[in-house]
């Protein structure tokens, strides 16, 4: 059984979805790690757009450092230019040099990355003119952790069955949540509704049932039921 499979949600970390930001500015809350972020508006619509120039990856933190059970999401939305000229874009967990999650469409794939060593790939169709959901989540297990996400296209239903999984054998390192842009295109890269909660895992919650004269299985009946 994976770390993720009896899970619920905890506190909220962070949540942003720019409607409060002025138009231009910086955004608050998140720290810009390299190109230019900036918020911006389009009719009703209110979201951080990292610029197509210079062409290079780029990244912004935000949410608190940790390395417990948590899921990170966001919404993006890139631009290809022509037929041949794509972005690449994504989410991380536990810092930049912890666990990156990458739409790559020139590749067709949904890659996730531990520091920079690409350590799982699978197959992913980009949808071009729709916003992407991202969602990564990370299970602390002993020694080792799980990383499991999820990736779909605005407008379609979110998949029961994770998109992509991966164990990794070491422990976490501790560090904040990520958002990741490559305007190889040239052209904005667009971010919005980024989130970032804690999540009980069962792992979690046997870890502080320990056995107490037959009352362990209540205990944990108990708190499953409080999720």
């Amino acid at each position: 059984m994976l770390g993720c499979a009896i899970a619920g949600h905890g506190a909220v970390l962070f949540s942003e979805d720019f409607s409060q930001g002025k138009a231009g500015a910086q955004p608050a809350g998140l720290l810009v790690l390299g190109g230019d972020f900036r918020i911006r508006h389009e009719g009703k619509e209110h979201f951080l757009e990292l610029a197509g120039k210079p062409v290079n990856l780029h990244a912004a933190m935000f949410g608190p450092p940790t390395q417990s059970s948590v899921r990170a999401e966001v919404r993006v939305r890139g631009q290809r230019r022509g037929r041949r000229a794509f972005p690449a874009f994504g989410l991380g967990l536990n810092g930049v040099s912890g666990y990156r999650l990458m739409v790559s469409p020139a590749k067709g794939k949904l890659e996730l990355f531990k520091a920079d060593t690409p350590v799982r790939a699978v197959p992913f169709q980009w949808k071009h003119d729709a916003w992407t959901h991202l969602r990564l989540e990370l299970a602390p297990l002993g020694k080792t952790c799980q990383l499991t996400a999820w990736a779909w296209a605005g407008g379609d239903k979110a998949p029961d069955k994770p998109t992509l999984e991966w164990r990794d054998l070491q422990p976490p390192l501790p560090g904040r949540a990520t958002i990741w842009g490559a305007p190889f295109a040239g052209t904005p890269i667009r971010f919005d509704d980024l989130r970032m909660r804690l999540v009980a895992h069962l792992e979690d919650i046997l870890a502080v049932n320990q056995p107490v004269a037959g009352m362990r299985g209540l205990q944990v009946v108990d708190r499953l039921a409080h999720i």
